[in-house]
């Protein structure tokens, strides 16, 4: 029933209210006139015209960026999690197949297949059962500044979320990569293994192996954790559906210094830009 419950959430998640996208504008001067035939097209459903339509607005800082993000990622995240995602690929189930199986070799999670095939435990596979597979390979990006999450499959949008930091997040001021290191299940306070059939439908906690933890609002961050970031319950439980384990987290404390497409090792600081980089 909880998984139930969940798969109800990330619905409502992906069908959320404008009002929730609505952003304080009261030292602008106005809102841009793109955003508001935007939020028009999204009510609509007119979702190709209103992506078209904040392209421009993707990579733009403050007010106007953070919106338009928010309102391209209630669209983007409403496709990859059902089987409208563009990168859906098909499994037949074999005699021995299991799920963490299965998930390993899409480069998905057991998570995120249970969701979008609306399976309610893991036990749940059959021999010659046709499964939708989605890969769970977005890298991610922690906006200290902005306060923001972001998700990104290539150059592709596919989620933000607003955030609030623990202070000690600021650290040096210097980019830093990290990646998931677990991924921690929570029901009423009682921890919850992966290996559990209730890890689907718990609560979840993100932590990384720089010892940054996410949780949610409700959440009290662990003794462990060296710094950390809340955030909304349910955009918690989307985020955890969306990566899978090793997923590359970039926290940005330094926008003009940071190039997404860039390889460093974990844990050094970024010192170039890339096309898109700075123009948040």
């Amino acid at each position: 029933m909880r998984l139930i419950s969940l798969i109800l959430s990330v619905t409502v998640c992906c069908s959320v209210t404008l009002a929730e996208t609505q952003e304080n504008y009261s030292l602008w001067p106005q809102r841009p006139a793109e955003l508001e035939q935007a939020r028009r097209l999204y009510a609509q459903r007119r979702d190709t015209q209103m992506l078209t339509l904040l392209q421009p607005f993707i990579y733009k800082r403050g007010l106007a960026g953070r919106e338009a993000r928010r309102l391209v990622g209630h669209v983007r995240v409403r496709q990859y999690l059902t089987t409208s995602n563009p990168n859906i690929r098909r499994h037949v189930v074999h005699r021995g197949d299991n799920l963490d199986r299965i998930a390993t070799a899409y480069n998905s999670s057991p998570e995120l297949i249970m969701l979008i095939n609306m399976m309610t435990k893991p036990s749940d596979l059959k021999v010659g059962q046709s499964l939708y597979i989605a890969p769970a390979t977005m890298r991610v990006e922690l906006h200290v500044a902005d306060r923001e999450i972001t998700l990104w499959d290539g150059r592709t949008l596919v989620a933000a979320y607003g955030i609030s930091t623990s202070p000690d997040l600021a650290g040096s001021g210097q980019n830093e990569e990290t990646t998931l290191r677990d991924r921690e299940g929570e029901i009423n306070g009682s921890h919850i293994p992966r290996a559990s059939a209730l890890f689907a439908s718990s609560d979840r906690m993100l932590t990384f192996s720089n010892g940054l933890t996410i949780i949610n609002n409700r959440q009290r961050p662990p003794r462990t954790a060296k710094a950390y970031v809340q955030m909304q319950r349910r955009d918690l439980n989307e985020l955890s559906l969306l990566i899978r384990g090793g997923a590359r987290l970039s926290v940005v404390r330094d926008e003009e210094k940071y190039d997404p497409y860039a390889v460093q090792p974990t844990g050094h600081s970024k010192s170039t830009r890339g096309e898109d980089a700075g123009k948040r």
